[in-house]
């Protein structure tokens, strides 16, 4: 009766174990999936080949480049920036009214418009870094206090079987 005790709690344990291990792994894969999408949107920019070659981010992706169309188009007193990228177009073509000119200024603004937005966004994907470590962290305490009681349960089976198993002295 005390073995299946012990055999049912190792069980238990060994089970803990490995589900707590697989929540590491899952968010250590979370993470790298991040690394690699923040490294893609850094420069502002997100090609097709970026997207491609990363597919796990594929929803990552949708959100950025929507929220940075939204970010061009909303006005500036809404947290967008589309009042300051109109005033420094409409100076933009008094000064010279060349179609090469305002095309230039234009790719100027949304490099430099991309560029802030990605910075917005990654402040984002750092604070959701930050709670993944958090999460991490309670996960290696619990695993480590799981590995812990494995550990004591193989002990005390081990000493139950040593004091239930006969012992003789020799033969004779």
């Amino acid at each position: 009766m005390g073995y299946s005790m012990f055999a049912r709690r190792k069980i238990y344990y060994t089970n803990l174990i490995f589900s707590l291990q697989s929540q590491l792994d899952n968010i250590m894969q979370q993470k790298n999936n991040l690394l690699s999408f923040s490294a893609n949107i850094s420069d502002g920019k997100v090609t097709v080949e970026e997207i491609a070659s990363d597919p796990t981010n594929f929803n990552n992706y949708s959100e950025f480049l929507q929220g940075a169309d939204a970010y061009i188009n909303t006005a500036d007193d809404e947290g967008g920036a589309a009042t300051s990228i109109g005033e420094i177009g409409s100076m933009a073509a008094e000064q010279n009214n060349s179609e090469e000119y305002l095309a230039s200024i234009a790719e100027m603004l949304n490099t430099s418009v991309n560029q802030e937005y990605a910075n917005q966004y990654c402040k984002k994907l750092e604070a959701f870094e930050n709670q993944l470590d958090m999460q991490q962290k309670r996960i290696e305490t619990k695993l480590s206090a799981a590995q812990q009681q494995l550990q004591a349960v193989e002990e005390a089976e081990g000493k139950a079987i040593e004091r239930s198993t006969p012992k003789f002295n020799g033969v004779g």
